[in-house]
């Protein structure tokens, strides 16, 4: 039965899809009490909608939209990475959204080292992202940050085999976009959360994103894709914590 808290969303990031979620969050939050539920972007995992039209952000907040028409209810939005900035542009249009969790969040900007680093790695695929668009070879340099190097090896393909494609616009606006909106922070409230393992994001983002929202800022062990992380069990008690205390029974 549905108790009277709100309704959790999990929102994926750039390659991914709903089933990031599947392996540990959402039946970890569903025994915590929670009523919990993860969507597919458009294009991504088992979603309808097709990549190649080169989706926008302002798409995906509709999918989110959508997701969260067929929820009903206040939801709380937790946003992965890209889903992160999802998240911030969902909770400044929909007030039905009463708090939401940035985790390992996309900042603004990218930094000039984090390039580097992936181009040293991964130099034809970034410049074969960055010159011509390809998305393909685009997750090739992505994926060097997904994962901590503790992961197990056959854990890792298994991550690796369900990520999806992205869209080449999508990517390109969450790296050109203003200055999130951030209405009602006294009544909708925000977390933040960083990986100390997760080099795509250096420390300072993490920590201006929790002064822009006024927001705590917690850090986790963990590389970027937090909720697929061995340590994945502390991130989730750190959200599920201050989803208690910020939403009593």
């Amino acid at each position: 039965m549905r108790n009277e808290r709100p309704s959790l969303l999990f929102v994926h990031g750039a390659f991914h899809s709903a089933a990031c979620w599947d392996h540990h969050y959402l039946p970890w939050f569903e025994d915590q009490g929670w009523f919990a539920h993860a969507v597919s972007l458009r294009g991504h995992g088992d979603s309808v909608g097709n990549l190649r039209e080169n989706p926008g952000l302002a798409d995906y907040v509709s999918d989110i939209k959508q997701a969260m028409d067929q929820i009903g209810g206040p939801i709380v939005v937790i946003g992965h990475s890209m889903g992160g900035v999802l998240a911030q542009m969902a909770r400044a249009r929909y007030r039905e959204i009463v708090g939401a969790v940035f985790l390992a969040s996309s900042p603004l900007r990218p930094d000039p080292l984090v390039v580097l680093r992936m181009f040293f790695r991964h130099p034809v695929a970034l410049i074969r992202n960055q010159v011509f668009g390809d998305m393909e070879a685009g997750r090739e340099a992505f994926t060097s940050f997904f994962f901590s190097p503790d992961l197990d090896p056959a854990l890792k393909r298994k991550y690796v085999a369900e990520l999806s494609g992205e869209s080449y616009r999508a990517v390109k606006e969450v790296f050109s976009r203003s200055r999130p909106e951030v209405p009602d922070l006294k009544s909708r409230p925000v977390l933040v959360v960083a990986g100390d393992d997760d080099w795509s994001i250096p420390m300072k983002d993490n920590e201006e994103l929790a002064r822009t929202f006024n927001a705590s800022l917690v850090v986790c062990p963990g590389a970027h894709d937090l909720m697929l992380d061995p340590n994945w069990e502390i991130s989730a008690n750190s959200i599920a914590n201050w989803l208690s205390t910020t939403f009593p029974d």
